[in-house]
């Protein structure tokens, strides 16, 4: 942001240059030193200190005592969990997520895509022994989840392709799809059917149906899902729950228009 833009909407700098300190270390995989990212930034080594004590005092950041190097801390990914959580689009969809969980049982999730991976929003835990639990805020592979690849079949099939090409196919069980034509295909299959599955592809045991939500422009804004024990995603009851699913994902799909 330019010295001009800050003046004239009042900007203050160093609170710019604070979240571009965070965003920083965001994209830095092992953490970086103070003189790195003053490099990095462009900023003075001084200031760039001065504001990373001030963010490391808030718990903002931490510090590597044996390397010196900074890090994002667990304050910034509690505050980002809360930022999913009052999410309107999880605000207004609550309701479904709920009603989902009630007429099957299973845990009821909805995620939104995010930089190439699926993130929970929000979710509805099953009120039986044995379930399903993701925290909220937390983030999947798009390969291998039933939300993810229901995001990746309804984009655009040039996009979706480019997509793809930058995915890491890694193998988690035995069932993931890793060849690049033999997902395509199932995506081709889940936008035809208008629901996807993850049949234990992420975890062994865990199964996952689920189904879009769209906006007003007809994109994919969120997905709906259940997951729970594959024991108890039999034929008969993954026949009647995509039934619950479609349902659901239409009612909420219709009250996103109706708001906008």
């Amino acid at each position: 942001m330019s010295q001009e833009t800050r003046k004239e909407k009042k900007i203050i700098g160093s609170i710019v240059k604070a979240v571009e300190v965070i965003e920083y270390l965001a994209n830095s995989e092992t953490g970086a030193g103070a003189t790195e990212i003053s490099r990095g930034l462009s900023y003075g080594v001084s200031s760039t200190y001065h504001i990373l004590n001030t963010l490391k005092e808030c718990n903002i950041i931490e510090q590597d005592q044996r390397t010196k190097k900074f890090k994002l801390g667990l304050k910034l990914w509690q505050l980002g969990m809360l930022a999913y959580e009052h999410n309107p689009i999880s605000v207004t969809l609550r309701p479904y997520l709920r009603k989902l969980k009630d007429i099957t049982g299973e845990t009821a999730n909805l995620t939104v895509m995010d930089n190439y991976q699926i993130v929970y929003i929000a979710q509805e835990e099953s009120d039986k022994l044995v379930k399903m639990f993701t925290k909220t805020g937390a983030t999947a592979p798009l390969h291998c989840t039933g939300a993810g690849k229901i995001f990746l079949a309804y984009k655009d099939e040039k996009v979706r392709d480019a997509i793809i090409d930058k995915l890491e196919l890694t193998k988690f069980t035995e069932n993931t799809i890793v060849d690049r034509e033999e997902l395509i295909k199932e995506l081709e299959e889940i936008r035809k059917n208008g629901y996807g599955f993850d049949n234990e592809e992420k975890e062994i045991g865990v199964s996952c149906i689920g189904a879009p939500i769209f906006d007003i422009n007809d994109e994919p804004i969120a997905c709906i899902t259940i997951s729970g024990p594959t024991s108890r995603f039999t034929e008969e009851m993954k026949e009647k729950w995509i039934k619950d699913i479609l349902m659901v994902s239409k009612e909420a799909t219709d009250s996103l228009k109706t708001i906008s």
